[in-house]
Formats: structure tokens, C-alpha cells, sequence
């Protein structure tokens, strides 16, 4: 767990570097900033088969031809991959891709975004994400070209929606229910308040305690042509209620807490207007998808579609700790502590539970 641990650490760091002279400089931050990239790719492409539930899966999945793989329903973006790295004899190739596509293409929003370089891959080791990429490979590769995608929609140039939905197509090609996805230009139409999180925190509570959120989705998932066909000989896998409890949920509720706080105490500020910008609503509307999905409780499906939205709950944690104008000083800094910490703690919290089997860390 140490390496996780380190880390944490360096997030800590960047966070305490995000404004300094050392992020100011272009040489400086760039610098920083390829070390760090280049040791989460290090820790991606030489751990061992044993660091992440799935990874191993994979690896087998190299030995395999392209015929059996297209058996266990494996996307042929997938499939060509693997024939690359085996006609190289060279697995590494797939997690190297697999880290490139998924942390640049989130980077990529986040910079279209306006988030701060060193906040931004902070809070993609603290809430978790990286960690779950050594986990759902091919669905990462698929949130990569998703997140690129939607960089196109805040372009102002010709073809942008057509480029979004080539990159959509491009997300199935790893993973099919991307397609679900297609929704996210919609988002950009609806203006997230704090009485709007504020009621969303209790229609999920609501529906989680009382576990009407796995009961409606279940027929929706059902639905879905990719999840009834894969998992049809495990068909508890998909009507599953979940094995999240009143704890694994409290961190839910934090979550919205700070997601009404933020949006509260920024209400009236005339500097904060970008709050109703497209921009803004694609990443809180996001983000609030995200947080709602939990009601499901932990339905495997569910939080594998859940999943892809984990790019804009990295994105809109950046804004809570960057982009406030809180005129208090010390209530600002107190807010800011609070979502730092939080996403710490939580963080820690997943290491102990051993969340996505990471834990230990060995080198391959």
C-alpha cells in the first residue's frame, strides 16, 4: 500500500503548488508535471497481472486470437489492440495505450475546462479513478475517447457535433455501452442549482435506503442489448441489489453536501456568472448523474455506467477547491480543507477495502 500512500502524498503536494511560482513558470510546471505523468505510467504499464481485479483477465486475453475474444463479446477496437501488442510480443502496449488514451483525453476536458494542471491530476489520484483504471481497461479507453469528444462540443468551429459522435462510435469500439453517452450534449441545457442538489440528495437517499433505486433500474438495465447478452449465464450480475450499506453511502451524502455548499454560497456572486455557462452545466449535470447513480445501490451494471462519469466528478472537484469566490477568507480556505480532505480520507478509505483488488502493489 505504500506506493498508494506516495501518491497521496504528491497530490497533497501539487495541491500546496497549484498557485506558486513553481506552477507559474511554464518550465517549471511542465516539467512537474511530465515526472508525475511518467511515474502513474510506470505504476500502469510494469505492475504486476495481480494489481487490479480484471488485469489479469486481460492478460489472458493476449493469448487469445481475435475469433475467441469476439466469443466473450470482446469490442474489436479491443481486438486490434491485443493483435498489435501480440504481432509485437509486447503486452505492455495495452496498459501504455490503455493510461495515454484515458488520462490525456480526461486532460484534455480538464484544460477545455479551465482546471488548474496540478489540481487536476490531484483529484484524478484522490477520487480514486487511476486506481479503478487498473481495473476496467477497456472501459477507461473508451472514457478517454469519450472525454475527447466532448472537448469538440465547447469548439467554436463547424462539424463539432459530428466530431463528438465520431469519437462517441470510436468509445464503442472498447466498450459498447458508451453509447450511452450520446446524452451528454444535453446536459449542457440544464442549469444545476443548489436546490436542485439539494432535492437530488434526497430522492437518493430516499431511494437507497428504501431500495426502490435498484427496482427501477432493473428493467433498464434488462434493456440494454450489450449487458443481457454478456451476462445472460450471470443473470445475477445483473439483477443484483447491490452490496453497498449505510457506510459505503455516507460518502455519498458528504459528497452532496459539499456540491450544495459550493453552489450555495456562490449564488449571488456577480463573478461566478460562468456558473450558467454550457461549460458549467456539462460538468455539474455530469457530475450530479454521477452522484444520483448511486441510488442503485451497487448494482454491477449500474456501476459500470456510473463509471463513465467519473471524469466529471474528477473536473467538477477542481472547481470546489479552485474556482470560488467565497468573500470570506477563512470560510474559503475552510471549504477548500474540507473537499481536500474528504477525498483523502475517502481515498484511504478504498485502499483499506481494497476497492478494484490493488492492493498489494507488486511489480511484473
Amino acid at each position: 500500500m505504500i506506493i498508494y500512500i506516495i501518491l497521496i502524498i504528491i497530490s497533497l503536494i501539487l495541491f500546496g503548488l497549484r498557485n506558486s511560482i513553481a506552477y507559474n513558470n511554464a518550465i517549471l510546471r511542465k516539467l512537474i508535471l511530465a515526472s508525475v505523468i511518467m511515474l502513474l505510467l510506470a505504476l500502469t504499464i510494469f505492475r504486476g497481472i495481480t494489481v487490479g481485479t480484471d488485469y489479469m483477465s486481460y492478460n489472458s486475453y493476449y493469448y487469445s486470437s481475435s475469433a475467441e475474444l469476439k466469443m466473450q463479446y470482446i469490442e474489436n477496437g479491443y481486438i486490434l489492440l491485443n493483435s498489435l501488442a501480440r504481432s509485437l510480443n509486447l503486452f505492455i502496449i495495452i496498459p501504455m495505450l490503455e493510461f495515454a488514451i484515458s488520462f490525456f483525453g480526461m486532460f484534455s476536458l480538464a484544460k477545455v475546462s479551465k482546471c488548474n494542471d496540478f489540481s487536476f491530476v490531484s483529484m484524478y489520484i484522490l477520487t480514486y479513478t487511476y486506481m479503478q483504471s487498473f481495473n476496467t481497461l477497456r472501459q477507461f479507453i473508451a472514457m478517454g475517447f469519450i472525454s475527447f469528444g466532448c472537448t469538440f462540443l465547447f469548439r467554436d468551429r463547424k462539424g463539432k457535433t459530428l466530431w463528438f459522435l465520431l469519437f462517441i462510435l470510436l468509445a464503442c469500439q472498447f466498450h459498447s455501452s458508451s453509447l450511452i453517452m450520446l446524452i451528454i450534449p444535453l446536459f449542457m441545457k440544464f442549469h444545476v442549482t443548489s436546490t436542485k442538489v439539494f432535492i437530488s440528495g434526497i430522492v437518493t437517499t430516499i431511494l437507497f435506503a428504501t431500495g426502490l433505486g435498484i427496482k427501477i433500474t432493473q428493467p433498464l438495465i434488462m434493456t440494454n442489448g450489450h449487458y443481457a447478452t454478456k451476462y445472460s449465464d450471470s443473470i445475477t450480475f445483473l439483477t443484483s441489489s447491490g452490496n453497498k450499506g449505510i457506510i459505503q453511502f455516507l460518502p455519498v451524502i458528504i459528497q452532496f453536501i459539499l456540491f450544495y455548499f459550493y453552489l450555495f454560497l456562490n449564488r449571488e456572486d456577480k463573478d461566478l456568472f460562468y456558473l450558467k455557462s454550457q461549460k458549467y452545466n456539462l460538468i455539474f449535470t455530469g457530475y450530479l448523474i454521477f452522484l444520483i447513480l448511486y441510488s442503485a445501490g451497487g448494482n454491477g451494471v449500474i456501476d459500470r455506467i456510473q463509471m463513465f462519469f467519473f471524469f466529471f466528478c474528477i473536473i467538477a472537484n477542481c472547481y470546489f477547491v479552485d474556482k470560488t469566490v467565497i468573500r470570506s477568507v477563512n470560510l474559503k480556505m475552510l471549504y477548500q480543507l474540507l473537499v481536500i480532505g474528504f477525498w483523502v480520507l475517502y481515498c484511504v478509505l478504498r485502499l483499506v477495502l481494497n476497492n478494484a483488488g490493488i492492493v498489494p502493489y507488486i511489480l511484473g
